[in-house]
């Protein structure tokens, strides 16, 4: 079995009581089987409480105003403070990491919803790296694609050199990562598998790099030219607050999160284009301080899902996702700094990040709508991404 981590992976300390947005509320914690046979089986007062504060049918943990059973006022748990962490399900035990599962491989990260892992990977100015053990076991499954899982695998490689290359500017560099996705997705849909190495190399040639920044600037200003330099500019934040539309469908974990997004859209959209398009140029120059921290992001979503299409044959979704993260989160920090009067703290940025991500990351519904959105919004198709990434 082979187990692929990224370098900062030892790195995580739970923040414990100190925690901004404890992990023991906001959303049902799921007892795995083993745990549960334990809990039903243990003695004792501690067994008594168990048993009271356990939906069984539903094997979960019971809630009082949406925080878990066993969460005290200090924001500690009480099954590790008076059973010891063995006690623990599996998935209190887990938490933040996250493993992602494929035969004879595991990749495991930090999820970006936890405020100790927001701080500690956007606080990172060195390129993320990844690094790969072996160790004993081999799993195989009968319905397995090893050809698409390498493909997949070795287009990952260059989309994660594409999003780390510094000497690009940050939007050029979700434009390659849509470019190569696209040519990618174009063969697995073809069952052209066997070109896919053809197509890597093309983008690794020599000058391919400069070809494809031309190419992608000329697409672009082909479709503007239908358009007035006013009809560019209303189609660019009319882009742009329709992105934030997608939030506005997910299932809700957060009660403030709904509050809040209502907020930030009056503050981006409520005084027009042009009152808009004057807080996004001067917020741009502000931004330009902390492009590394949506570097770090970019990373991390490619890395937690792209390979993921190995099991419905699509990463173009994948990669749109991960743009498309990164340009919310753009729109929620402009928001931020201007209901700040232009500032915007570090706690400000790695807030946002990880309150997106629970909303996000920890409902299936919401995973599952956002895929589907890459495919059927037109804001977040191949051709709206490019214009708003190259027009800016």
């Amino acid at each position: 079995m082979i187990y692929t981590i990224p370098d900062y992976y030892q790195e995580f300390r739970c923040l414990a009581s100190d925690c901004p947005a404890t992990c023991c509320a906001g959303w049902q914690i799921v007892i795995d089987d083993k745990t549960l046979r334990r809990y039903r089986n243990l003695k004792g007062s501690f067994g008594s409480r168990l048993a009271n504060a356990i939906n069984w049918k539903q094997q979960t943990f019971e809630q009082y105003e949406g925080r878990c059973a066993f969460l005290n006022e200090q924001n500690l748990c009480d099954i590790h403070l008076e059973a010891g962490a063995d006690l623990m399900c599996r998935t209190c035990r887990n938490y933040p990491r996250h493993t992602e599962v494929y035969e004879n491989e595991r990749e495991l990260s930090l999820s970006l919803s936890c405020p100790a892992i927001a701080r500690l990977l956007l606080g990172r100015k060195e390129r993320v790296t990844f690094r790969s053990i072996e160790r004993g076991g081999v799993e195989q499954e009968e319905e397995f694609d090893d050809l698409l899982y390498s493909a997949l695998q070795d287009c990952r490689e260059l989309l994660l050199a594409f999003a780390q290359n510094r000497a690009d500017a940050l939007e050029l560099r979700m434009a390659k990562l849509l470019a190569l996705a696209h040519d990618v997705q174009n063969r697995i849909q073809a069952r052209r598998l066997f070109e896919v190495e053809g197509v890597l190399e093309r983008y690794r040639r020599p000058g391919a790099d400069a070809r494809l920044t031309e190419r992608l600037r000329r697409y672009v200003a082909e479709q503007s030219e239908r358009l007035s330099n006013r009809e560019r500019l209303d189609e660019l934040v009319t882009l742009r607050w329709r992105q934030l539309d997608y939030l506005r469908d997910f299932e809700v974990l957060d009660p403030l999160w709904r509050e809040d997004l209502q907020e930030w859209r009056r503050l981006l959209y409520g005084r027009g284009c042009a009152g808009y398009l004057e807080a996004a140029w001067k917020f741009r120059e502000a931004e330009k301080e902390w492009e590394t921290e949506y570097e770090q992001i970019l990373v991390y979503f490619l890395f937690t899902y792209f390979c993921g299409a190995v099991y419905d044959g699509d990463c173009l979704k994948k990669v749109q996702m991960s743009v498309t993260s990164v340009l919310i989160l753009r729109e929620l920090a402009l928001a931020e700094w201007i209901r700040q009067d232009g500032r915007l703290s570090f706690e400000d940025r790695a807030k946002l990040a990880w309150r997106y991500s629970r909303e996000l990351e920890h409902s299936d519904p919401n995973l599952l709508a956002m895929e589907r959105m890459m495919g059927e919004w037109k804001e977040a198709g191949f051709e709206s991404l490019l214009t708003l990434l190259l027009e800016a």
